[in-house]
């Protein structure tokens, strides 16, 4: 899969990934959400792009704690969902927290998005808990499958 380009978020990709987050999750992140994400000193924002770099594909951010990061949010454009760019994207930002000496990635991951939970453990993700009513879900609450991948 080498017609993407993973790079860095620029405040210039706000308003699309933006666009992008709201289309394809049914609780995304707000614009402030995102904006705290760009410019934290903690946080990683990425982008998956077209070859040209017109189209931004998928929204990832990645926050780091001493030793360890935590994939905090992963978006895939709804339209290109199925087609091997979550898989390839998160290979991007595994290659990513290794380069940066990190020992641990950490997610959670909705207990009913069976779909994510099936590339998180073919990868290699090992559950580690679950997290009781973690996310809003209608009108009550959902569990998180929470995963590590060590690198140690």
């Amino acid at each position: 899969m080498t017609d993407y380009i993973c790079r860095l978020m620029q405040e210039e990709d706000l308003s699309e990934v933006v666009d992008l987050v709201k289309s394809a999750s049914d609780y995304p992140w707000s614009l402030q959400n995102i904006r705290e994400s760009l410019f934290s000193n903690y946080d990683k924002a990425f982008v998956l792009c077209s070859l040209s770099g017109l189209e931004i594909l998928a929204f990832a951010v990645i926050h780091k704690v001493l030793d360890e990061s935590h994939l905090q949010n992963i978006v895939i454009k709804k339209e290109e969902q199925g087609r091997g760019l979550g898989s390839y994207f998160l290979e991007q930002l595994i290659k990513f927290v290794k380069d940066q000496n990190q020992h641990t990635l950490l997610l959670e991951v909705r207990a009913s998005n069976a779909i994510a939970i099936k590339l998180y453990e073919s990868i290699g993700f090992q559950l580690d808990g679950i997290r009781k009513g973690y996310y809003p879900k209608g009108s009550g609450r959902e569990d998180a499958r929470l995963y590590s991948l060590s690198f140690v």
